[in-house]
Order: structure tokens, then C-alpha cells, then sequence
């Protein structure tokens, strides 16, 4: 069970209790802002990991925006946790000498340099106070700045950009997400990034087929990590989509296929070929083991694929 990491707060995401509770991680990247998390929560020294989760009871109400693709409850990029006090705490109660009861003695307050006021204190809180705002708010711009360079959905400028990496418009981008509801299933990874951007790493990967190298440079991500996000989606997609009736009627068939050809194949439904592709070696041994090796350095996959109306219509499972 996965706990909020702030001292004396027992909230942990399984609790039933704790369903209208969101959990965030700690800003592992920003080894500054991550400082200020730590300072605020009081846990100077802490290593927090990718598991390491913080609850919204220790936020503002004003430190959240919503994710526009999956209508989530998101931390704004300058939010900084607060530790709020359940109870309030009381001054603890000490004994005062007789002297200082009785009446006849009481006399003013008086120090070296006359009579003792506040007002120095409240001018040091305020400075602090001032000096906090001024750092939250050049937090913020730096935040900004370095959330416009991150190769993100929110990020890419327009529809001919999306369309180039995903093959979707960004509006379609975010409607293929929600109709596919796949978040939950690709939270269950606890990976580092956002599944939005898991899967948005998955189709530019699928779109234009560049390498993991390549792409662990666009999302700062190790090319290991990319060869297991786009394993992982594929894999989610498939049980979604498994159950998808994939084969047109023999009616269908026939309206396209050439009337020459049909003349002589009346009972062909669909042509199946072979082909072969050069592929990356796989860094798993049991996945290398399935492909065929025809060089020393390269390996290579025969993939079955049917062919109707002029288009592909399907591939088989890779061996």
C-alpha cells in the first residue's frame, strides 16, 4: 500500500476512504523545485523515487488545472505542497514565580534598549513573506519556460505538427485517448511519465517509425525505457481491441474484387503473402530467440499479411 510521504499523514491510495483524494508525484527532474517540496513538507534529506507519492490534502485549492485531454486533476507547474495543521497547537502552559502574581510588583517589560516592542518581528515575517512570493513567482517563470520545451501533446503548436507525428488531428488525438480509455490501464506501469504522453510516445514510434535512440532524446527517457512503454501500450491496446470484428462479409468481397479475377476465384476471400523486414535487436534474450537471424549483427521477421480491395487488411503475430 502506497502512502502519502508527508510525516503524520496516514492517507495511502488503496484506502476506500481516500477515493476523493488525488496523489501526486515528487518533481524528480527539477532537483531545485524539488528541493522546496522537501523544505515545505519538512523532510529535509528524504530521496523520494517514482513510487514516492505526496496526497492533495497538502495543496491549495488554487495549485490545480485540469488536463484538457483526460479531464484530470492536475498540479499546476509552480504548486508547492503545504503542511496543514489538523489541530491547532497550543501554547504550551508555564508556571510564573509569586512574585510575578502579585500585584505589587508587577512592573513593565523593559530591555537594555528601553521598552521590548513587536513590530521588529512582524517586519522580519512580512520580508520573509515578500521574499517567498518573489521566489514562487520566478519559480513559476522558470517552470513555464521549461514546460514550453518538454515533447508533450499540450505542447505541439498545430495540426500539421500532430498530424506529422501521430497521424491525428490534435482534436482527434484527444478523442482516440478518451474513446480508447486506456489511463487507468497504462497507470498500472507506475511509470515516471503521464500516461497521455506514454501514449503519445507510442504513436509517434508507430507514425514514423523512428529509432528508440531517437526518441529517448525527444522525451529524456533512457532507449530502454522507450522499447518498454511502446511493449507495454501495444500490449494494452491489443486487449482492448482483440475483440474487434476485423474480416468483411463474402458480399463485401465480392462488390470489390475485379470482375476478371472473380471469373476465375470465386471462392478466394483474401490473398495472404509474406514479407521481411530488417529490424532493431531486441534487448530481451527470450524476444530475440523468437525472430530469425540471418547475419551475425542483424535480425529480421517474416510477417503474413492479407491483402483485399486493393488495400492491407491484416498482419498476423510476428515470428
Amino acid at each position: 500500500m502506497r502512502y502519502c510521504c508527508v510525516v503524520g499523514c496516514s492517507n495511502a491510495k488503496a484506502k476506500t476512504d481516500c477515493q476523493d483524494k488525488t496523489f501526486f508525484k515528487f518533481p524528480l527532474k527539477n532537483s531545485q523545485f524539488l528541493q522546496v517540496w522537501l523544505k515545505n513538507i519538512g523532510r529535509q534529506g528524504f530521496m523520494p523515487s517514482c513510487s514516492s507519492l505526496i496526497c492533495s490534502d497538502h495543496f491549495e485549492e488554487n495549485s490545480y488545472s485540469t488536463c484538457r485531454f483526460t479531464k484530470r486533476r492536475l498540479l499546476k507547474q509552480e504548486a508547492v505542497p503545504i503542511i496543514f495543521s489538523k489541530t491547532p497547537k497550543q501554547t504550551p502552559k508555564v508556571g510564573l514565580p509569586s512574585s510575578a502574581i502579585d500585584g505589587n510588583n508587577m512592573q513593565p517589560y523593559r530591555t537594555k534598549h528601553g521598552m521590548h516592542s513587536v513590530s521588529s518581528q512582524t517586519e522580519t515575517f512580512t520580508d520573509v513573506s515578500d521574499r517567498m512570493n518573489k521566489l514562487k513567482d520566478e519559480l513559476k517563470e522558470l517552470q513555464d519556460s521549461l514546460g514550453k520545451k518538454a515533447f508533450i501533446p499540450e505542447n505541439i503548436s498545430n495540426d500539421t505538427q500532430m498530424k506529422a507525428l501521430t497521424g491525428f488531428t490534435k482534436e482527434r488525438f484527444s478523442c482516440v485517448y478518451s474513446f480508447l480509455n486506456v489511463e487507468e490501464d497504462l497507470q498500472t506501469g507506475n511509470f515516471c511519465k503521464r500516461p497521455v504522453d506514454i501514449f503519445f510516445l507510442f504513436l509517434v514510434k508507430l507514425r514514423t517509425g523512428i529509432s528508440n535512440e531517437f526518441l529517448s532524446v525527444l522525451f529524456e527517457i533512457s532507449d530502454s525505457t522507450v522499447s518498454r512503454y511502446f511493449t507495454f501500450v501495444m500490449t494494452v491496446l491489443y486487449e482492448k481491441l482483440k475483440l474487434l470484428h476485423i474480416f468483411p462479409s463474402k458480399s463485401k468481397v465480392v462488390e470489390s474484387m475485379p470482375r476478371q479475377f472473380y471469373s476465375e476465384n470465386r471462392d478466394c476471400r483474401v490473398i495472404v503473402d509474406c514479407t521481411e523486414f530488417p529490424i532493431q535487436k531486441p534487448n530481451s534474450p527470450a524476444n530475440d530467440l523468437q525472430f530469425l537471424q540471418k547475419h551475425k549483427y542483424f535480425k529480421r521477421y517474416d510477417r503474413h499479411y492479407a491483402v483485399r480491395d486493393h488495400q492491407l487488411h491484416f498482419t498476423v503475430i510476428l515470428w
